[in-house]
């Protein structure tokens, strides 16, 4: 278990890491009993004797204490006391003491001297106490010198010294590791560490390259990996960067250099390597590669053949050798690059503090490391919140000091350094991909750039594009940051406007084949449920295709893409995008082809109808559909129309004139064999008897309708609805019980697609409760009904509101509908007692 404690010592201070030495062999000698008293006893001496000389306890783990200190020589008193008191028992601890200025923040110390006192603890063994050279020099002792080592966390490396004469065998620090010192410490990517380094210890790979986009932070992840791995590889680890070689046939003489081999004459220099490496537990790092490609990849597979040394390469290409195996470097997770951004900003801020557009700034930039590193370069000068205003110009705003790698000191350098190295054909295909939002299938790939099979698995080795999976198969995608760099270059090549037109175009034929158009879906079922989801993957193509093109004009494929859309839009919750395309399409459909206009308008009056709430508006968009349809010569448009008009009327209260209309055109479906018509003529006649006291003849009505819509294979939502209408005519009758069991009977039927139904199914149940004067859950729900409303962005008809209100209202304003509001609608359900 760890804990911190949050009042910790500031300035200089020393810090003591100990651990226990072969605790899994002592718990075997021991046994469980005596062993776990050991140590019980040994942390009570720790702890006694830390806050003794006046030692902060900042966390444990394990068996292991993390203590801080406000002086040198307290910290080593300790030391040297604790040392002495577990001589006599069976537990041996190692202890390092390092002193530095760490910054103090709510999460406790940050900075590489907390990283420093663990690494040289861990180097040392049972007993021994050692101190790093800044803690030695503020003690009055006299200490054994052990010289210079490094640790693997890759630092320079550090004069450290013994506390006393004890003999201990040599440091467990890097031998024969010829590693640069990074620029920063290493920091998060525990788990990508761990998936490398066992993949580096694996003796059935030779070959491990890690690949990812320029910036991922490949070359840290080898560098830590590699230096973690250095047990296995006692005979030597070498990094030989590529970067700076123009040539691929001189990848062997910049390994022989780094190996300090020296060439023969009349010998082939990989004759010379290998017998200069052979049997040799040795691993070579072979440093951005993929500037040499594919010719390199000849001269690695000639180093691979040998019995040499294993190789770890970094290249944003894979090199496609057989014996290779892959590591995809992924960006940071969310935690660690606020971590990362956080630890560079305040190595130029000491004091700077995290906020929340910390967080969505590091989101912005794909938690990228090398944009994440450039950008807490620029907190000198702006904000966080600053920086997330001025992203659009991310590519050169963000910029790295004067010692950074050329190709790095950009992102729109390093991006360039990959794009310059794409064939013709590889560019055109990068700089079209980056029309689509979100990632495309390989079908939209195909069918909007072009895209050829090889081509875009290219792109996939250099790692300009990624792949992840979907329901519905592979999608490919673009970092934002690079889409960003690739859509500069669309425009740039004059191609922009033709290839955004055949997207919005793709996108467009995409919904109306898979959603058939309102008024023209017979008894639909599983099929318009994958068409649902399948459009809902596309969700960001179809956006960035409508905001195209309204900005541009081309108003028909706006509304067209618009009612294309418009049943997954308003039967699935997607009541924003819906008002929104309202909003923008009202004042264009006047100017559309007829036949686009009466689509446009029959959608715009079921969004103001069922989304808005507005039945006049309603209306109005409706006798405009009406007037078109009529001139249009098309019955069945019409039919379709009228039903949806008398549902306005119904709604109005003008339940006389609602009626006639139902049984009118009950009697003309019904003479036409339009059975799913029929039904829905059959459900709005219930609706109205029901709402005029004729409780026998609407359950009939509504039961006729269940039967023919079941018999056809309706939609779900038709059957929940249909159904939910029959628990609002239980409850108009004052039959609570079976209102309570028939609105379950539509949530059942529902399962969870429609929201609209669900928040009015809830509704009844609500009422149920307070028609029991179970007030307390009653108001419960309803408050979560209300957000619900408001979080989806859209309200209830006022008939039906209208019933629920007549007995809630009362409850709004109290504690538990307070309360309510602050659940999600399955929150709400759960609240639902067992039936």
């Amino acid at each position: 278990m760890s804990r911190v404690q949050r009042d910790l010592p500031s300035g200089t201070v020393t810090f003591l890491f100990s651990d226990v030495e072969g605790s899994t062999r002592l718990l075997e000698e021991l046994g469980a009993e005596r062993y776990s008293m050991a140590l019980a006893e040994h942390r009570r001496l720790i702890r006694e004797v830390c806050a003794r000389f006046g030692g902060t306890e900042v966390d444990t783990q394990g068996d292991a204490f993390f203590v801080a200190f406000p002086t040198a020589p307290g910290a080593v008193d300790a030391a040297r006391a604790i040392s002495g008191g577990l001589a006599s028992g069976p537990i041996r601890v190692r202890m390092g003491l390092h002193t530095g200025t760490p910054l103090v923040t709510d999460e406790g110390y940050v900075g590489a001297d907390v990283h420093r006192a663990a690494r040289i603890a861990a180097s040392g063994y049972g007993g021994q106490v050692l101190v790093s050279v800044s803690t030695a020099g503020l003690v009055d002792l006299e200490l054994r010198d052990l010289g210079e080592h490094r640790f693997k966390d890759l630092a320079a490396p550090e004069r450290v010294f013994q506390v006393d004469d004890g003999e201990y065998p040599p440091l467990r620090s890097l031998r024969n590791v010829w590693l640069p010192v990074p620029a920063t410490p290493f920091l998060g990517r525990e788990l990508e560490l761990q998936k490398v380094f066992e993949l580096l210890v694996r003796e059935d790979i030779r070959l491990l390259t890690l690949t990812g986009p320029g910036g991922t932070g490949k070359t840290r992840l080898a560098l830590q990996a590699a230096a973690e791995a250095s047990d296995n590889y006692p005979d030597g680890i070498w990094w030989v960067p590529l970067a700076s070689l123009r040539d691929a046939a001189l990848l062997l003489s910049a390994v022989a250099q780094a190996l300090e081999v020296k060439e023969q004459p009349g010998r082939e220099l990989n004759e010379t390597l290998t017998t200069e490496l052979v049997g040799k537990r040795a691993l070579v790092l072979l440093d951005n590669a993929e500037h040499l490609l594919p010719d390199a990849a000849e001269q690695i597979a000639r180093l691979v053949a040998t019995s040499g040394p294993t190789l770890l390469v970094t290249s944003r290409e894979r090199l496609r050798l057989q014996a290779e195996q892959l590591y995809p470097v992924p960006t940071l997770a969310e935690q660690d690059g606020i971590e990362l951004f956080l630890d560079r900003a305040r190595a130029l801020e000491p004091a700077f503090e995290a906020n929340g557009s910390v967080g969505q700034l590091c989101a912005r930039l794909d938690n990228l490391p090398l944009a994440l590193e450039l950008a807490a370069a620029r907190t000198m000068l702006f904000s966080p919140a600053q920086l997330l205003e001025r992203l659009s110009q991310r590519l050169d705003l963000l910029k790295g000091g004067r010692d950074a790698d050329p190709r790095q000191l950009t992102l729109r350098a390093t991006i360039e350094w990959s794009y310059g190295l794409l064939a013709p054909e590889e560019q055109r295909l990068f700089r079209c991909l980056s029309v689509f939002a979100g990632g495309c299938t390989y079908e939209a790939a195909e069918g909007v750039c072009g895209a050829d099979p090889d081509i875009l698995q290219s792109l996939l080795d250099k790692s300009l594009l990624r792949r992840r999976d979907s329901t519905f198969g592979s999608r490919y995608w673009m970092l934002e940051t690079i889409r960003e760099y690739s859509a500069e270059r669309l425009e740039d090549a004059g191609d922009a406007s033709a290839l955004r037109r055949r997207h919005a175009e793709w996108c467009c034929e995409l919904a109306e084949r898979l959603i058939t158009l309102p008024g023209h879906s017979p008894a639909l079922g599983s099929d318009t449920e994958e068409g649902f989801a399948r459009l809902q993957d596309e969700r960001d193509n179809v956006q960035s295709a409508l905001a195209w093109a309204w900005s541009n004009g081309e108003d028909e494929l706006g509304l067209r893409l618009g009612v294309g859309c418009s049943q997954l839009w308003i039967g699935r919750a997607g009541f924003y995008d819906a008002v929104a395309w309202l909003e923008l399409a009202t004042p264009r459909i006047p100017l559309a082809p007829r036949r686009v206009q009466l689509q446009a308008l029959k959608v715009a009056g079921l969004t103001a109808f069922h989304v808005v709430a507005d039945t006049e508006q309603a209306d109005r968009y409706w006798a405009r559909a009406h007037a078109i349809a009529e001139q249009l010569g098309e019955t069945d448009e019409i039919a379709w129309i009228e039903r949806r008009r008398a549902a306005v009327i119904w709604e109005r209260g003008d339940l006389d004139m609602a009626l006639l209309l139902a049984e009118r055109g009950l009697t003309q479906s019904h003479a036409s064999g339009n059975r799913l018509r029929e039904a829905q003529w059959l459900h709005g006649l219930g609706e109205v008897l029901r709402d005029l006291g004729r409780f026998e003849e609407a359950e009939r009505a509504l039961l006729e309708a269940d039967v023919i819509i079941r018999q056809i294979g309706g939609r779900e939502e038709f059957i929940a609805a249909n159904t939910h209408s029959l628990g609002d005519l239980a409850l108009d009758r004052g039959d609570l019980a079976t209102a309570s069991s028939v609105y379950r009977q539509s949530l059942d039927q529902l399962r969870g697609r429609s929201p609209q139904i669900l928040v009015v199914c809830l509704a009844g149940i609500a009422s149920v409760f307070a028609e029991r004067k179970r007030d307390e859950t009653a108001a419960t729900i309803w408050g979560a009904v209300c957000a619900a409303e408001e979080t989806l962005g859209f309200r209830m008809v006022a008939a039906e509101r209208r019933r629920y209100e007549s007995r809630l209202a009362r409850l709004e304003g109290t504690p538990a509908w307070a309360a309510g509001r602050d659940l999600t609608l399955e929150e709400a359900l759960a609240l639902l007692p067992s039936p």
